[in-house]
């Protein structure tokens, strides 16, 4: 009976650190390498389950693009509001970029099928 405890203690112990690692690579997950626009510095995508976009993260990306000026691009890909943002950066400070790109992240982590792909 002990062994059988253990063994169950042991397996769940595995299964919950198995299940903490998963959730990292979900917050991996919104920061990709490559956008699909080579015009674009930074590419930032809302995606949608069914639901539409997450309006949240979308209005958290345009107060920081009305704040520090940046001029994008949006394009549709999808019938339920579904949004890339081409962000071409060109002319700032490598400084400034990753600033923003930090600020980018964030609101993609914090957002719900919200990425954000750089060049």
């Amino acid at each position: 009976m002990k062994k059988l405890a253990a063994y169950t203690l042991f397996f769940c112990l595995v299964g919950f650190q198995l299940s903490a690692q998963d959730n990292k690579e979900e917050k991996r997950q919104t920061v990709y390498k490559g956008v699909s626009d080579q015009a674009c510095a930074v590419e930032m995508a809302f995606g949608s389950y069914g639901a539409g976009i997450d309006r949240n993260a979308f209005e958290q990306f345009t107060k920081l693009a009305e704040v520090n000026k940046i001029e994008y691009t949006s394009k549709s890909i999808g019938r339920e509001g579904e949004t890339r943002i081409c962000m071409p950066m060109t002319g700032w400070s490598a400084t400034k970029k990753k600033k923003i790109i930090k600020k980018l992240k964030a609101i993609a982590d914090k957002g719900q099928l919200v990425s954000v792909s750089i060049r």
